[in-house]
């Protein structure tokens, strides 16, 4: 079964800036990955292959719908089916944000002793500064 035909589960980074353009309202190709450039710092850049792949595996997941097009521009609203699929996958990212919050705080002791160990071995392992390690 080729990864296209499965259904979403979780979604890709793109996939979620793309849901996340279309909570704002109904958005033209270029307004999307406009959004996405800006709202990320320049982190997430959407080219036209990938956006118009995901845009059309959206519509054929019923994630979005086209709403009308302005000249040669197609804009797109997100559906009730594509808000739920953003919303969990906002609440599962912010299940792993919290989930590694509280691992950096409260780290189990077994995990900590060990972690002190393994450093301590790696002390004397080390070959010398500027030296390669022998093979």
């Amino acid at each position: 079964m080729c990864i296209r035909d499965r259904p979403l589960e979780n979604l890709t980074e793109s996939m979620f800036y793309v849901l996340m353009a279309l909570t704002r309202g109904d958005a033209c190709g270029a307004e999307i990955t406009a959004f996405a450039a800006q709202v990320s710092g320049g982190a997430v850049r959407l080219g036209p292959a990938t956006l118009y792949t995901l845009l059309a595996r959206f519509e054929a997941e019923g994630f979005l719908r086209e709403a009308g097009t302005v000249g040669c521009k197609r804009y797109y609203r997100l559906t009730a089916a594509g808000k739920a699929a953003y919303d969990g996958e906002r609440a599962r990212l912010q299940r792993c944000l919290d989930d590694a919050a509280r691992a950096a705080i409260t780290a189990p002791a077994s995990l900590t002793k060990g972690a002190e160990h393994d450093e301590n071995e790696r002390e004397t392992d080390r070959a010398p500064s500027g030296a390669l390690p022998a093979l």
